[in-house]
C-alpha cells in the first residue's frame, strides 16, 4: 500500500511542479520552447510529470549558468 501512496505522492510532485515549470520555467531551459502553444504544452505535460526531477535539475543548472 505504501507504494502506491509513494506513486501518487511523486505524480502530484509532478503535476505541481509542472504549472510554473510550462508558465515560465521553460523558457530557461529551452528558449524556443517558451514561444510554443498551449496545445504544445498540453502533449508534453505528462512527461513533464514522470520526468519532473530531471526537469527540475536542468532549471537549476540553466539558471545558474545564466
Amino acid at each position: 500500500m505504501a507504494i502506491i501512496y509513494l506513486t501518487y505522492a511523486y505524480l502530484i510532485s509532478g503535476l505541481i511542479f509542472s504549472i510554473p515549470f510550462l508558465s515560465s520555467w521553460i523558457k530557461a531551459v529551452d528558449e524556443s520552447a517558451h514561444e510554443s502553444s498551449w496545445a504544445f504544452k498540453l502533449i508534453i505535460l505528462p512527461g513533464c510529470i514522470i520526468f519532473w526531477p530531471v526537469l527540475l535539475r536542468k532549471y537549476f543548472i540553466a539558471k545558474r549558468n545564466n
